[in-house]
């Protein structure tokens, strides 16, 4: 009798095997980043070219709390000049390049006197991101302590707030008549029959250390003002806002000085056209969210010209943000523009070291005697270790003076009011 064999597989070789393996792996990570382009959960940066930057937005992840810009860094994120836009400017060098990339603005004064604040112990080249989903903050009941209160945090970015853009998101009026200046403005606690103060700190996030000691150190009062050419901005103005700091965008103008070269691709020149401008400026505000105004960096020579700035000015107002001048030079534009605006009532000195402290502390008198007379008063200056330690020692003998410490969006909502 025959004995029947039963079916055994044929047996596979093992490079049949690894090829079968590797169709798999492949398979399966074309599945993951199948879903990771199709839903807004997947990775928030994208590796593109400049000239794609245009017609691709991507969401990105937003920091958790317990994330830290070097958590941020280790990405294989979008490293580009920053920005060569439509008209084909050069932006900042790359660093494969091997040239310089400082995360700058190089902060100058008119007369190109250098504010050394960029030096900086993380890498230098500039990274465009283009801000996603956010999650709302929970604000602080009146049923906690005053401290709690008094730091109560600024809300994350409203979708409901936010256009898309071929250069990213940014901000609009809401459908509901909603703004940005009124959503992230943060609310005056103080006593309105004292004369008011506010003062701005700008030039942040260029450096980690002055940035966390403006955030840390200074009261919450303090309205504090970021750089759009810097890193990790999204972590740094969330940790801000978290600390109960209001928060503004730094826009680079054209100044007398003609040092362009400072102010980086996005500037804003009165050479330009209309049309070059306006896009330049939806890079410049689609940097990050949650801001209430938008101040000017350098703009001596931009903020003279009204046929240049009104522009400007008409479409911050239709993106619901006011605009905070330091140069004097804005108040035609901005009737004409109908913008929320207002003018900084004194620029105080930057003290790059112990020697300058004397001149921050008699300014700041200054600008309480403004106040004084005025009934409020608005200061701006530029993150310094000396200058930030003056500030909060400052602040903190308010009180005892007769003056409140106001953030300055309160102010701008007044003077506006007033006009």
């Amino acid at each position: 009798m025959q004995r029947r064999r039963s079916f055994r597989s044929p047996i596979l070789g093992r490079l049949t095997w690894a090829w079968l393996c590797a169709f798999g792996l492949i398979a399966g990570l074309g599945g993951i980043f199948l879903y990771a382009t199709t839903t807004d959960d997947g990775a928030g940066r994208i590796a593109l070219p400049v000239e794609q930057l245009e017609h691709f937005a991507r969401n990105a992840v937003t920091p958790q709390a317990n994330e830290t810009p070097e958590d941020n860094n280790n990405n294989n994120g979008l490293r580009l000049s920053a920005p060569g836009l439509r008209d084909g400017s050069p932006g900042i060098a790359s660093a494969e390049s091997g040239e310089d990339t400082s995360d700058s603005l190089d902060y100058l004064d008119e007369a190109q006197t250098p504010l050394d604040i960029l030096a900086d112990d993380t890498e230098t080249d500039v990274i465009i991101t283009i801000d996603g989903k956010q999650q709302n903050e929970s604000h602080v009941g009146a049923d906690q302590p005053m401290a709690a209160q008094r730091k109560a945090p600024i809300p994350d970015p409203y979708p409901e707030l936010l256009r898309n853009t071929p250069l990213g998101k940014v901000p609009r009026i809401a459908p509901d008549g909603r703004k940005a200046l009124t959503a992230y403005a943060r609310t005056y606690k103080g006593d309105y029959s004292k004369p008011q103060i506010a003062i701005i700190v700008g030039g942040l996030g260029l450096n980690r250390a002055l940035t966390e000691q403006a955030i840390d150190e200074l009261p919450p009062e303090i309205s504090l003002a970021f750089a759009p050419y810097a890193k990790d901005l999204d972590f740094w103005t969330k940790k801000a806002r978290t600390a109960g700091h209001e928060i503004l965008i730094e826009l680079p103008m054209e100044g007398h000085s003609g040092n362009q070269d400072a102010l980086g691709g996005a500037a804003l020149l009165s050479t330009r056209t209309e049309q070059e401008n306006r896009q330049r400026l939806d890079w410049l505000l689609s940097r990050f969210g949650g801001y209430f105004a938008a101040t000017n960096y350098m703009g001596s020579k931009f903020s003279t010209s009204d046929a240049a700035l009104t522009p400007v000015l008409l479409q911050l107002r239709q993106a619901g943000i006011g605009y905070i001048d330091d140069t004097g030079a804005a108040t035609r534009a901005g009737a004409a523009a109908g913008a929320s605006f207002t003018t900084i009532d004194k620029i105080v000195s930057a003290a790059p070291d112990d020697s300058g402290r004397r001149t921050v502390k008699r300014e700041l008198r200054k600008l309480e005697n403004i106040a004084q007379n005025e009934g409020a008063a608005i200061g701006k200056t530029y993150a310094y270790a000396a200058t930030l330690d003056e500030i909060a020692l400052w602040a903190a003998g308010l009180d005892e003076r007769g003056l409140s410490i106001a953030p300055a969006s309160a102010i701008l909502r007044a003077r506006t009011a007033t006009r």
